[in-house]
């Protein structure tokens, strides 16, 4: 096979994508803000990305051995063959998103994408894209008229012995194209959420290619739209909106949000009942606290986008990590933002960990301050990140030096496996159970140096801080294996100068429920999209998780938490009101699902358009 037909095929492929991609920001300029350049260059890396990426099985075709010459006509007959596929799957699905970003607002995922193929919809629709559209499929066709060209030139490899210059080309070229296919050497594999690392949420789409986002979302927790209720029971079922906000704090109020690694309820917080975190107990009791809160999720990647979005990950992976990860999202610091707040997020560990920094810049952050922006690297623990009570000192001395209203959100790591202590402080706390609980009660030292650090500085008086563990950690002692203690944490509002007073009714709480509490006590309107309630709504929403392919609802007894589980498909026997709780969590599911798959999760996306 002679190289430079196939060189030849692959420069007019990614240039096919790059002029796919100037009439695609063409057609749906108005969806963006602004459009700068140098997205063309960024997205024209994603190309390679997936050209590297469908290009691999080739390489099985052209092993550097050879083969006799009638192996090798079939070898350039399937050549020929899977290289013209390739042109037609990206040329085609890159042309879809030209015509139908407009009711999506997003790149189509490899789910959404055969929702739109089967589903009764799509005919009606087909005529009407026609007519709009029609230079599209001539742009089309002439494109694939550019890239057979050179596939007809391709020629039978020439038939060569095996030679060590040979073998060496040949494994050269495939480990950059593996590396390139991979996006880079990093640890982590480049996906749809990489693409706000280079741009903003709102213009990831210029930057990704549509034939990227369905290979990345082929086999990664994508699911089918549900209809469970009709529109008129949703609304029934789904809590209701309407009333004033609540409005109990200054406006321009700072807000800081500290996120504790597995700071579970069975080893932290008042209610504990083996603490070990005497100064957040103390904490807790002069602030807003919820008795009975949980954690939407089982991982740090779940707790982010609940706690700064009110998005739980209800799906079998990471809200993060799905194919929904690039929808536009109405998130408390995006809404801070917009009223003239600063922003920022810190975390310890290496900027890329857990797609946080990608994650955030989506939601609104503005500066993400990880291990590599830390001023001191002898502070790296040597595993994770920096160690705590560096870490919270840095971050108060930053918060010092911001701009008033800020909004700024940092998230401890030294709780995290595998829970060491630095060296001088080994013997200062003490042991537990479990390796966790000395950590913990490590890093509850580094949260009361912080407060004595900073509480006498301006900022802190004006300031309300949201306390959240992530998650529940990992534990083994038997009385903490049920399924309300693998979830219940911590969750606390606190305000040095204004009390925030309970609710009248006592409620469950939740993580997707501080974004709309928050509003609520700055006296901001409630969103349209909200999965979560504030604390002071009359109607709550279901307090859900999802455990191993069931949703788990939260509901107080009297004396603990009950979980009340739903499946879509099982049938279970339920009293009358666990009934009636199951039809809520099956109505806030289906909403929840739907909106995700619809991109309708933001103020922005939720005008009536086509499915």
């Amino acid at each position: 096979m002679k190289v430079k037909p196939l060189f030849k095929y692959f420069t007019i492929l990614l240039l096919g994508m790059s002029v796919l991609r100037l009439l695609f920001t063409l057609q749906n300029a108005a969806f963006f803000k602004e459009i700068d350049p140098a997205l063309f260059l960024i997205g024209f890396y994603f190309d390679a990305v997936t050209v590297a990426l469908l290009g691999l099985p080739l390489f099985l075709l052209h092993l550097p051995f050879s083969f006799g010459a009638r192996f090798q006509v079939v070898q350039q007959r399937i050549s020929q063959v899977y290289l013209l596929l390739i042109g037609l799957l990206i040329l085609v699905l890159n042309s879809w998103d030209i015509a139908y970003f407009s009711y999506t607002q997003k790149r189509s995922g490899f789910s959404y994408f055969v929702h739109l193929l089967t589903g009764t919809e799509t005919s009606s629709l087909a005529g009407e894209f026609l007519m709009e559209f029609w230079w599209l499929p001539l742009v089309f066709i002439a494109l694939l008229y550019l890239l057979l060209r050179p596939l007809m030139q391709l020629e039978k490899p020439a038939v060569a012995p095996p030679s060590r210059m040979r073998l060496l080309k040949f494994v050269a070229l495939f480990l950059f194209v593996v590396v390139l296919g991979r996006g880079g050497v990093q640890l982590r594999p480049i996906g749809i959420i990489d693409a706000t690392a280079y741009s903003s949420l709102e213009q990831a789409p210029i930057v990704l290619n549509t034939a990227f986002t369905v290979l990345k979302t082929s086999d990664d927790g994508a699911v089918n739209a549900l209809q469970l209720h009709r529109q008129a029971e949703l609304r029934r079922l789904l809590p209701q909106k309407g009333k004033e906000p609540f409005a109990v704090l200054p406006p321009n109020t700072n807000v800081v949000i500290l996120l504790l690694e597995s700071f579970g309820t069975n080893y932290a917080g008042p209610n504990s009942p083996q603490s070990f975190t005497p100064f957040l107990d103390s904490l807790l009791k002069q602030s807003l606290f919820f008795e009975y809160a949980i954690a939407n999720g089982r991982t740090s990647m779940d707790a982010v986008p609940a706690v700064l979005a009110g998005m739980p990950s209800w799906l079998p992976e990471s809200y993060i990590l799905s194919p929904y990860c690039s929808n536009q999202l109405n998130s408390l610091p995006q809404i801070l933002q917009s009223k003239g707040y600063q922003t920022s997020f810190y975390h310890g560990a290496k900027e890329g960990s857990m797609n946080f920094k990608s994650f955030t810049k989506a939601l609104g952050i503005e500066n993400y301050k990880g291990l590599e922006s830390y001023p001191n690297q002898a502070h790296f623990d040597g595993n994770w990140g920096v160690w705590d009570h560096h870490m919270l000192h840095y971050f108060g001395r930053e918060l010092g030096k911001m701009r008033q209203p800020f909004f700024s959100s940092i998230f401890t790591l030294s709780s995290h496996h595998p829970y060491i202590l630095p060296s001088t402080m080994k013997q200062r706390f003490p042991s537990g159970p479990e390796p966790l609980c000395q950590t913990i009660a490590y890093t509850d030292d580094a949260l009361q140096r912080f407060f004595k650090r900073y509480s006498k500085e301006a900022w802190f008086q004006n300031t309300l801080f949201i306390i959240s563990a992530d998650h529940v950690g990992p534990t083994r002692q038997k009385q903490f294996q049920t399924l309300d203690w693998r979830y219940r944490i911590p969750i606390a509002f606190y305000h040095p100068t204004l009390p925030i007073s309970k609710p009248s009714k006592g409620v469950v709480f939740q993580q997707i429920d501080i974004m709309p509490t928050v509003l609520d006590l700055l006296g901001l309107p409630p969103l349209p999209f909200q999965l979560g309630s504030s604390c002071f709504d009359t109607e709550q929403s279901q307090k859900m998780v999802y455990d191993n392919g069931n949703l788990l609802s939260f509901i107080y007894n009297g004396t603990n938490l009950l979980p009340i589980a739903w499946t879509h498909g099982v049938a279970r026997d339920y009293t009358k009101d666990q009934a009636l709780i199951s039809q809520k969590m099956s109505a806030l599911y289906q909403h929840y699902i739907n909106s995700l798959l619809q991109n309708r999760c933001s103020r922005a996306t939720l005008k009536g358009r086509l499915p």
